[in-house]
C-alpha cells in the first residue's frame, strides 16, 4: 500500500519537488524494509530445507531490480547501464538472487551522486560498479558487519544490506566480494561457482543498455 500510494503521488504533476524528494525517501525505506524481511524469511529456513528453486535467466532478475531502483535516481546526474556478456541461467531460488542484487544496486545509488553505475553480466559473475564516494580500507574491512555504518549522517540505511548479501551468498554458493577506494567508487561482484550454472543465455549485441530515470 505504501508503494502504491507513493507511486500515485509521484506520478501527479502537481506534487511539489520538495514533496517528491520526501516521497522518494519513503519509497527507498519501504524497499529496504521489504528486502530485509524477504532475506530474513529465506535465511530463517533450516539449512536442510531449501526455498523453492526454479530455472531462470540471471538477466531477467537484473532487469527487474534495475527497474525497481530507477525512481531512486530521479534528480541525480547518474547514468545506469547494463552490459550483458553472456549472463547465465541458474537453477536456484530467484528471489534470493533478487534480494542480493537489489541491495547492491540500492547501495550504489545511495552513495553515487553523479557519474554512472554499470552492471556487467558474464557467464560466471555479476559485477556492479559505481563512481560514488567509495570506502576507505578500514570501512571496507567492516562493510559486511551487521549494523555497521561508516557515516551515520551520509546515509539513511540501517547497515544490514551488505551483511544480508553476504549471508545469502554463503547460503546459495554465490560468494560476494567488494573492492573500493575513497572518491573512486565501489565494485561489488557476485560469483557463480562452477557447476551451479546451466546453459548460458545467447550473447546479445555488445552495446550497453542504458536506463535513464524520468525527468
Amino acid at each position: 500500500m505504501i508503494r502504491v500510494a507513493t507511486d500515485l503521488m509521484l506520478a501527479d504533476p502537481e506534487t511539489p519537488m520538495r514533496a517528491q524528494r520526501s516521497l522518494l525517501r519513503v519509497q527507498r525505506a519501504g524497499r529496504d524494509m521489504e528486502a530485509v524481511i524477504d532475506a530474513f524469511l529465506i535465511l530463517a529456513r533450516e539449512s536442510d530445507v531449501e526455498p523453492q528453486s526454479e530455472e531462470f535467466a540471471v538477466r531477467d532478475i537484473v532487469d527487474s531490480e534495475m527497474e525497481r531502483i530507477l525512481p531512486l535516481l530521479n534528480g541525480k546526474p547518474v547514468e545506469l547501464h547494463l552490459y550483458d556478456e553472456g549472463g547465465p541461467r541458474l537453477i536456484a531460488p530467484p528471489h534470493a538472487l533478487g534480494v542480493m542484487i537489489g541491495n547492491l544496486l540500492s547501495n550504489a545509488v545511495r552513495f553515487t551522486d553523479q557519474g554512472r553505475i554499470d552492471v556487467r553480466l558474464s557467464r560466471d559473475s555479476i559485477e556492479i560498479r559505481d563512481t560514488g564516494i567509495g570506502m576507505s580500507v578500514e570501512t571496507l574491512t567492516k562493510a559486511f558487519t551487521p549494523f555497521y555504518r561508516a557515516d551515520f549522517s551520509a546515509s539513511d540505511g540501517k547497515g544490514m544490506g551488505l551483511s544480508i548479501v553476504r549471508r545469502l551468498g554463503e547460503r546459495f554458493g554465490w560468494p560476494v566480494t567488494l573492492t573500493s577506494a575513497p572518491e573512486l567508487g565501489t565494485t561489488a561482484v557476485i560469483r557463480f561457482r562452477p557447476g551451479t550454472t546451466v546453459v548460458s543465455s545467447p550473447l546479445p549485441p555488445p552495446a550497453p543498455v542504458p536506463r535513464v530515470p524520468e525527468a
